[in-house]
């Protein structure tokens, strides 16, 4: 089975996006090749990446979620921020992943042999503001802790782009041990926007995968309005898991107010 479609972006960026709607990025130069993410881990993504491009290709992980990871074991060279280290060898182990896909309808017809095996070499630590040269094209990973602590957005300096993934978005999660309390959320987002002069395109790794430069100032936004008691008190289920939402929505999850951006977040994460 083929799990791998691809749209050319830019002379650099290819957009790969597995059957399930997730997506991650191909950054080329004129040495190197970078994979941003590898997508939920079936099939063989080195293979098909390898159909895209000639050069020699490494992996850079934003997060260690298991819709972001486990694609990773087709490679020796590795790059992930250290924070997320614990959640990665949960996540992305073979066992895991079997038992969080098997019981989703839409997986049941894939064969177990197509779930990729655990990832058995180092993570490479990826430090805040480290640059990767590809040869004419750059990448700077910039941390941004919140939905996870050690969430990356890299940054394509010559393409004026940055992957804020799942760091940023029409509904960020924070929940759980691995993410940050909206206060600590708030000053990541400070910190990306001081940089905003540096970037046209904002890309991500779900729903529409691109949105316009408001959204990051929207969910500054949301942060401040969670936490001055202004959030809308609206309940919503995620992943099974019930969130409040910080600005109202309608059923399709879009903002009553027409804005884009949200946060979804528990109740102790509301500090």
């Amino acid at each position: 089975m083929n799990y791998y479609t691809s749209q050319r972006l830019s002379p650099s960026i290819t957009r790969i996006t597995d059957f399930t709607g997730v997506c991650c990025y191909l950054v080329e130069g004129e040495e190197k090749a970078c994979l941003l993410d590898t997508c939920n881990g079936f099939g063989n993504i080195r293979e098909y990446a390898e159909t895209l491009t000639d050069k020699p290709l490494f992996i850079i992980l934003t997060h260690g979620h298991i819709d972001h990871a486990p694609g990773a074991c087709w490679f020796d060279e590795v790059y992930l921020n250290h924070a997320d280290l614990k959640l990665v060898h949960q996540h992305a182990s073979r066992s895991y992943r079997l038992e969080r896909f098997s019981a989703d309808p839409q997986n049941q017809t894939i064969p177990q042999a197509d779930y990729c095996p655990d990832f058995t070499g180092k993570y490479r630590d990826i430090q805040d503001g480290q640059d990767f040269d590809l040869g004419g094209v750059s990448i700077q990973m910039i941390a941004c802790p919140g939905h996870t602590q050690g969430m990356m957005m890299p940054l394509v300096r010559e393409e004026r782009t940055i992957i804020f993934g799942d760091g940023c978005g029409v509904g960020v999660l924070l929940f759980g041990e691995n993410s940050s309390t909206v206060s600590a959320y708030k000053k990541s987002l400070e910190k990306i926007q001081r940089i905003e002069d540096q970037y046209d395109l904002i890309l991500r790794n779900h729903g529409t995968f691109t949105s316009p430069k408001e959204l990051l100032g929207n969910v500054i936004e949301c942060c401040n309005a969670i936490l001055e008691g202004r959030a809308s008190g609206q309940k919503i289920i995620t992943h099974g898991i019930e969130f409040f939402i910080a600005q109202a929505v309608d059923e399709q999850e879009n903002r009553l107010d027409g804005k884009t951006g949200n946060i979804k977040y528990t109740a102790d994460k509301a500090c």
